[in-house]
């Protein structure tokens, strides 16, 4: 995983010192991707709660620019962890603002919906039932190249969520801090 991380930065790097970046048209639908790795800690009712690092993926969001520095969004943020041997996903549907406080950086925040599942590629089988709660996510990020129609970034965000799981398993509040590449359409 280090070395993909690596390589990930480097070709990154690569890509920008070759880029000539041009002025991006920020206006009307958006939508984007991002993927990393990241930390995820579970507190309070959680047995055995632990630090654990993971990849975080589909983080997607999809909006519209109110103008050229602004865009609302419904983001989701989230990464997989492990409980039981069973892999499970902590995530959030996040309705956001996002700011671009230059050309090139942004920060974004928002409040919505969590949810704790079953990660998208597991079976259903013998997997515990979903659970709902609230969440926070803030999130900044660094186009590193900007293209007419489309930004590439390299973008950090903090998830913080709090799930209840009912009376057996009790509350489930987790913080998530991840690293990623993304890539939106303009």
């Amino acid at each position: 995983m280090k070395k993909l991380i690596i390589i990930t930065f480097a070709l990154l790097g690569a890509l920008n010192l070759q880029a000539q970046d041009q002025k991006p048209i920020r206006k009307g639908f958006t939508i984007g991707g991002s993927a990393g790795v990241g930390v995820l800690h579970f507190t309070k009712d959680m047995s055995g709660s632990e630090t654990q690092g993971d990849i975080s993926l589909p983080n997607v969001k999809i909006g519209w620019f109110v103008n050229k520095r602004t865009a609302i969004y419904l983001a989701t943020a989230g990464q997989i962890y492990e409980v039981d041997g069973k892999d499970r996903s902590f995530e959030g549907f996040i309705p956001s603002l996002q700011y671009w406080t230059g050309h090139k950086m942004w920060v974004s925040g928002g409040f919505g919906p969590a949810l704790d599942t079953r990660a998208f590629y597991a079976s259903s089988k013998d997997a515990r039932k979903s659970s709902w709660g609230k969440g926070v996510l803030l999130a900044t990020g660094y186009e590193v190249t900007q293209r007419p129609k489309w930004a590439m970034d390299i973008q950090a965000r903090l998830f913080m969520a709090s799930v209840d799981q009912g009376a057996e398993l009790g509350r489930l509040e987790g913080t998530s801090f991840i690293i990623g590449v993304g890539f939106t359409l303009l």
